[in-house]
């Protein structure tokens, strides 16, 4: 019985509830966009197309005025996404509850980034402004704009946390039959979404560890002056398994030892910089022995 076919055991809604939790994320930005209607119909006509061949979407301020907040909007949801798991119909995400201090630590620690890049952007917001009558010239409406007031409000960040859903929470006024097929149903859906949870971790595994073995195995050193390395592999290549073990326990949300032991399995990937693999052919060899033989393993469970 592998680790796949084994999660069914750990899965059954009621115990599931005591070890994670189900987690949602909520980002709110004003996009610095607006149709112009006008615009849309003198270029569709200017053309002779029909009315709905084509938008103009006018550009309110210049792109680099919301790329900070963009970046930590992004950087934000990419890394949500490595620290949860999908769930059922993707209406949230589901982590174990034992690291839910960890991330809110983390969480709050990108609010407070966001808001002081939102403060930023208010602040030289009415500068923009002043520059959109130059840069739009015709195109330029005043009731594009929200006021200072209006454009806070557009921004939020934040996290909804929700239990597990168990069959025992199930009360309705319907035949015991009834009521009994609804648990049942409540039980598979929670079985299937914490299969297909866990195999998220395992596939993550498999593309970190099968990336590093093509990788390692695929570089050559320069071997005199002036001739270029072949197949050079980033730094992302050791730290992207540096960042899948430090989040591993925040994943187990089976409390399964085999992911546990999966962590340890892999801190040998972990040992060098990828400087050190670039320089020594001997660790960059046993990395990559060892890489593969936890591919294989975890091939099995994927199967």
């Amino acid at each position: 019985m592998n680790a796949i076919t084994s999660i069914a055991a750990a899965s059954s809604s009621s115990t599931l509830a005591t070890r994670a939790m189900i987690v949602s994320l909520s980002i709110s930005q004003w996009s610095g966009r607006r149709l112009d209607r006008e615009i849309t119909d003198e270029v569709n006509n200017q053309h002779n197309a029909a009315a709905d061949a084509g938008r103009y979407n006018k550009l309110l301020l210049p792109k680099e005025a919301l790329d900070p907040i963009v970046k930590v909007v992004s950087e934000t949801r990419t890394e949500f996404l490595k620290r949860t798991l999908p769930w059922i119909d993707n209406g949230g995400r589901i982590m174990a509850a034992d690291a839910y201090m960890a991330h809110m630590s983390w969480l709050n620690g990108q609010r407070r980034k966001f808001d002081a890049a939102v403060d930023d952007f208010i602040r030289a917001y009415p500068g923009y402004v002043q520059s959109a009558r130059v840069r739009l010239n015709g195109m330029f409406k005043a009731e594009d704009y929200p006021t200072v007031d209006q454009l806070r409000g557009k921004f939020s960040m934040a996290c909804t946390v929700l239990p597990v859903p168990t069959s025992d929470d199930f009360r309705v006024s319907m035949s015991e039959a009834q009521a009994a097929h609804i648990r049942a149903d409540i039980e598979r859906q929670v079985s299937d979404a914490t299969t297909a949870a866990v195999k998220d971790i395992y596939r993550r595994v498999a593309d970190v560890t099968e990336r590093m073995v093509d990788r390692l195995n695929a570089y050559k050193p320069a071997s005199k002056k002036g001739e270029r390395s072949e197949g050079v592999f980033r730094d992302s290549l050791v730290e992207n398994v540096r960042d899948l073990i430090a989040i591993l326990p925040a994943l187990n949300i089976t409390g399964d030892p085999a992911l546990t032991a999966m962590a340890a399995k892999l801190q040998p990937l972990a040992v060098w910089d990828a400087a050190v693999l670039r320089e020594d052919a001997g660790k960059r060899k046993d990395v990559a022995a060892t890489a593969e033989q936890i591919l294989a393993q975890v091939s099995d469970f994927l199967a």
